[in-house]
């Protein structure tokens, strides 16, 4: 069997993106320990010598982001590269000082994204390796990010809106963060869904609408992030889920049902009231004797009420005997 000739150029772009792996694989074990700034990019060549660049200078080409579901995002974007251009993409991550590697991704577009799972890691800082080769030329891109730069938040919690004295009053409270908590460190956008552009604040935790309008109907949503004084980059949260604030509205038919309805129950009530005082005067309560005397009362007990006073002396019978022999002589 015959086997075709490999061209030398091919051979030694292969070599030499093997070698860059090797390379890279070996520095990704100390890279937790490395002393690199994480808002610099470490830039190595075949044709200069090593050097750093700032991360503005490359930020549009790569762009993570680590969301509240611990879902970690990678992005980049190559796309001045030329056509026989090779890409290989390693993407790693410390946990603690621990390095946790994922599997390599070798891609002929200039252009691709890679979503992982953390759910198993607690990242603290995410390394990527974007080794370029053209031929007998590369070009190795190393980055360094803190989770704290990556960190998407979520909307702020315990949002609540209400109408008072005639102005809307929304009050929220702090979004839940990996690493700040301070206060001065989160930026808002409220929408009221009246606004084209919505309304922005920082280190404020409600903001109160002074004149709305009564016949309106408000939706109220928020989102944050972190502020330029904390993070040089920050991606906005998600939209929070949209509350529905409205005056309450009394018709016609309710307010003329209040205003009879009242009336008449006072008026009924005060006809119960003078009818219960008008029985007690036209049908007064029988007396009953007390609970004493109904048990004598139910065995027919006669009693002489009044017992003649006894006399002083008792009385004294005279009987008068005549002699009827004296009369005849």
């Amino acid at each position: 069997m015959k086997l075709f000739p490999a061209h030398p150029i091919l051979w030694s772009s292969l070599l030499v993106l093997f070698a860059l792996q090797i390379e890279a694989e070996a520095d990704i074990s100390d890279v937790c320990q490395d002393t690199m700034a994480a808002d610099d990019i470490d830039v190595q060549s075949s044709s200069v010598q090593e050097h750093h660049v700032e991360m503005d200078n490359i930020y549009e080409k790569v762009y993570c982001l680590l969301y509240p579901t611990n879902i970690l995002n990678c992005s980049w974007s190559f796309d001045t590269l030329q056509q026989d251009t090779q890409l290989f993409v390693n993407i790693s991550i410390c946990d603690g000082d621990k390095s946790v590697q994922f599997p390599d991704l070798s891609s002929e577009e200039k252009v691709g994204s890679r979503s992982l799972a953390l759910h198993d890691h607690k990242m603290s800082l995410l390394i990527l390796h974007f080794n370029i080769t053209l031929y007998d030329k590369w070009t190795v891109y190393t980055s360094k990010y803190d989770h704290n730069m990556l960190e998407v938040l979520s909307p702020p919690q315990n949002i609540s809106a209400s109408i008072k004295d005639g102005g809307l009053l929304v009050t929220w409270g702090l979004p839940h963060s990996r690493a700040d908590n301070d206060p001065f460190c989160f930026e808002y956008q409220l929408d009221m869904g009246d606004q084209e552009t919505p309304k922005e604040f920082s280190e404020q935790l409600s903001y109160r609408e002074p004149k709305v309008d009564p016949s309106s109907t408000y939706r109220v949503r928020m989102r944050t992030r972190k502020g330029s004084q904390c993070v040089e980059f920050s991606q906005w949260s998600e939209w929070s889920h949209a509350l529905t604030v409205e005056q309450s509205k009394l018709n016609n038919l309710v307010i003329v049902s209040i205003s009879l309805g009242i009336p008449m129950i006072l008026l009924a009530v005060l006809l119960l009231l003078r009818h219960q005082r008008l029985s007690k005067v036209l049908f007064p309560p029988i007396p009953r004797p007390p609970q004493k005397y109904k048990h004598f009362l139910e065995k027919n007990y006669t009693f002489n009420l009044f017992h003649p006073t006894p006399s002083a002396e008792p009385a004294e019978e005279i009987t008068e005997v005549e002699d009827m022999e004296q009369k005849t002589l």
